[in-house]
């Protein structure tokens, strides 16, 4: 399994709020070009920053900047591909496990 980088997870999770770059930028008080350097440089906001930034996005720093979650394990590819889904997404698997419970 490939790792998610820190620009892509960011990219994604824009996607999923259906927000604009821009948009973020001026949520978190920064340029969006300080937004398009961490792509191109492939480096990671500061500290403050990610702060902002994760509270936009609805996750933690931890997740923002090492894609890990709390109790998900990464080597267990099923559940860490879950985790990183829509939170709507996640939502309707969680229906399903709930609705198999019923042939137990």
């Amino acid at each position: 399994m490939r790792t998610e980088l820190f620009y892509e997870r960011l990219e994604r999770l824009l996607k999923d709020k259906n927000m604009q770059q821009k948009e973020l930028a001026d949520i978190c008080g920064i340029s969006s070009n300080g937004i398009s350097t961490w792509k191109v440089t492939g480096s990671y906001p500061r500290a403050d920053i990610a702060v902002k930034l994760a509270a936009a996005l609805g996750v933690t720093v931890e997740y923002l900047i090492t894609g890990e979650l709390p109790g998900i394990d990464n080597s267990d590819n099923l559940a860490y591909e879950v985790s990183k889904l829509p939170e709507k997404k996640r939502h309707v698997i969680q229906a399903v496990i709930d609705s198999l419970s019923a042939f137990d």
